[in-house]
């Protein structure tokens, strides 16, 4: 039997991925790289701002919009005029996360890294520990990866479960490709809880078959903690 613990807005409507918008109605929240702009990291951020109920889709389409929400015309001008995200080289999401919090004026939004000398540096098993503490809380986070190549990549998890006692097993929406039929994930990721700071890439991405480095994570408070 397959059982997985899921984020706590997350809908399967009319084959399509929803979540109760800021609006109070459920809205869509999931497309493809270049629906909207063309960063994986851009678009978790919106997967992440809906799912946490400050949007709604159709904030982020609708340039009328902005006149009726001062949150949702600073969210367009920050990261939507001009595809701001299409760049080659992506984002860090320390950077994502303060500029959104400019958006929100207020710290809401936080990113941890086990990168040295960052803000917010942790350790590798305390960054899988901490993730897997906001999921059973019911909550979505945004992950980031490094590739043996040097290159990374967003996304957004909405579901774990524990696999065996060294794995926990990440239930994902990623941007860069569509969602089978019904199901409200696309891509599985496993954590290597025996992994070590000096380990590299033992963690797997199952859609492309490759080990990955989960390295940094971002959450969304409802509140500011300040």
């Amino acid at each position: 039997m397959f059982t997985a613990k899921f984020i706590k807005n997350i809908f399967l409507e009319e084959e399509a991925i929803k979540a109760i918008g800021r609006s109070g109605k459920r809205t869509r929240v999931f497309a493809k790289q270049g629906d909207l702009d063309g960063s994986c990291c851009i678009y978790s951020l919106m997967m992440m701002l809906i799912f946490h109920q400050k949007l709604d889709w159709e904030d982020l389409v609708d340039g009328e919009r902005a006149k009726d929400c001062e949150f949702v015309g600073r969210i367009q001008h920050e990261f939507l005029h001009g595809l701001n995200g299409l760049c080659s080289n992506g984002y860090k999401l320390q950077e994502i996360s303060e500029r959104a919090n400019r958006c929100f004026g207020s710290k809401m939004c936080e990113a941890y890294t086990t990168e040295p000398g960052t803000p917010n540096t942790v350790s590798r098993s305390i960054l899988q520990e901490m993730i897997r503490m906001y999921l059973d809380d019911r909550q979505p986070v945004m992950i980031g990866y490094s590739k043996p190549s040097g290159s990374g990549h967003a996304l957004v998890a909405v579901a774990y479960r524990r696999e065996a006692w060294n794995r926990l097993r990440l239930f994902c929406l990623d941007p860069s490709h569509g969602v089978p039929f019904m199901y409200p994930w696309n891509t599985v990721i496993d954590l290597d809880y025996l992994s070590s700071d000096d380990d590299d890439f033992t963690d797997t991405n199952y859609w492309t078959e490759r080990k990955v480095c989960v390295n940094d994570f971002l959450v969304i408070h409802d509140t500011s903690p300040e």
